[in-house]
């Protein structure tokens, strides 16, 4: 797929329109009815009409009309957004709302500069060398105390098979492949959980495909928007721009809901492309809901809870795909929460600033999924796997949160038990 940019002199890129200003029609819309409040975890959890998407966007409304200044409290309540997306969903008059929360973090960074933090988090973000340096860091930095006692740390993402299986060249396919693709781990996975890489990559290759593993490419720059810093994100996303456009592959597959959103919705606007990215990127849930049929598994019954991720959910319109793919498997009994949907309260950067906030958002979380009784929590996004794993771990749970992938690659290890026995 080729892509298209426009070289019209005075034309404006799409990506270089972010601003309030760019968006004063959309902030128009909002009719102040109050509907987004009730699906607002950050709302839901103080009840400050300033920490609603009512109440952000009529903040930004009063900025951009210069009612009110760019202060560091309008800029803490942009920050608060966990970008759960539930407030664009219910709202009857279809308001933005995150592109305008966005629009208002740019033009606060811009008018006032990189906090420390931003720093920090671009510095390590734009530096892969840097990032896994850092991981250690993880712990103390996101307040989080880690999943089913195992210690956080970098490690390689590589086929479960022989050390060097091939999985990285940048060859031609292999014969008798179904498909060459190339999986992206992104910063949580390549750096903090690589056990989802790792059972990924041993799902896609059980299901036929060559994989390739860009352990070289950059961060999606999905933490560098929240921070409002639009140029790193794009100069990370012209990285893997490029990356993706010199792979012989038939799509890039990731596993990180985030990830996969970013580069779906929002890599157009930052390379200022008419068309999708070079190669089609794909959640992995997308990809394995037709590959499911043809994979062996084991039959031991498991009881598990799902665990919608804003960004699969909402963001990619995958929740009935990714339930899909968890009910093909052989002795899997799915109990949904009470509110699969909810929003688990990581938010990414925000869970760096307002962990007390996070938590809380977390807590509600955890309670609806307790509430299932069931001792595996099933999710698609590695980030919240990090948060429910921390809020089920404060509310005294035993309850293990686990990716997808890793459900159906324990499934095929006990399959394959089976088979050497002789069952």
């Amino acid at each position: 797929m080729k892509m298209v940019r426009s070289s019209e002199p005075g034309v404006r890129r799409k990506s270089d329109q972010s601003s309030l200003e760019h968006r004063r029609a959309d902030i128009s819309r909002c009719v102040r009815c109050g509907v987004c409040r009730a699906v607002c975890p950050s709302f839901q959890a103080d009840r400050e009409e300033s920490l609603s998407p009512r109440g952000r966007v009529a903040l930004a409304h009063a900025v951009l009309d210069k009612r009110i200044p760019s202060s560091a409290v309008f800029a803490d309540r942009l920050t608060t957004c966990t970008s759960c997306l539930a407030c664009e969903t219910a709202c009857p008059s279809n308001v933005p709302v995150t592109a305008i929360i966005q629009a208002a973090k740019e033009d606060a960074l811009r008018a006032s500069g990189r906090g420390l933090i931003s720093r920090f988090v671009a510095a390590a973000l734009t530096h892969d060398r840097a990032m896994r340096s850092l991981a250690w860091l993880a712990p103390v930095v996101l307040r989080y105390a880690g999943m089913e006692g195992k210690r956080v740390r970098s490690a390689p993402v590589r086929s479960r098979g022989a050390a060097e299986s091939g999985v990285r060249s940048k060859g031609k396919k292999a014969p008798g492949a179904k498909g060459r693709i190339a999986f992206y781990p992104g910063c949580a996975i390549k750096h903090f959980q690589p056990d989802i890489g790792i059972a990924a990559v041993a799902v896609l290759e059980r299901a036929g495909y060559e994989v390739v593993v860009l352990d070289d490419a950059a961060c999606c720059g999905r933490p560098l928007l929240s921070l409002g810093d639009r140029e790193a994100a794009r100069a990370v996303a012209e990285q893997n721009q490029r990356l993706f456009a010199s792979l012989q592959v038939d799509r890039v597959v990731t596993a990180c809901a985030s990830c996969g959103l970013t580069f779906k919705r929002e890599y157009p606007a930052l390379l200022g492309l008419s068309t999708t990215m070079p190669v089609p990127v794909m959640d992995i849930h997308e990809l394995l809901v037709d590959a499911m049929p043809a994979l062996p598994a084991g039959t031991q019954l498991q009881r598990v809870t799902w665990h919608d991720p804003c960004h699969l959910g909402r963001g990619q319109g995958l929740a009935k795909t990714a339930r899909s793919v968890l009910r093909s498997l052989p002795g899997i009994e799915l109990v949904e929460a009470a509110h699969p949907g909810q929003c688990c309260g990581f938010g990414g950067v925000m869970r760096i600033g307002y962990h007390r906030l996070s938590n809380a958002i977390g807590d509600a979380r955890a309670k609806d999924l307790i509430g299932t009784k069931a001792p595996i929590v099933v999710t698609g996004c590695p980030a919240c796997r990090m948060q429910l794993a921390d809020s089920l771990k404060r509310a005294g749970s035993d309850a293990v949160v686990l990716h997808t992938v890793q459900v159906i690659d324990e499934a095929l290890r006990i399959s394959d038990c089976g088979m050497r026995n002789g069952k």
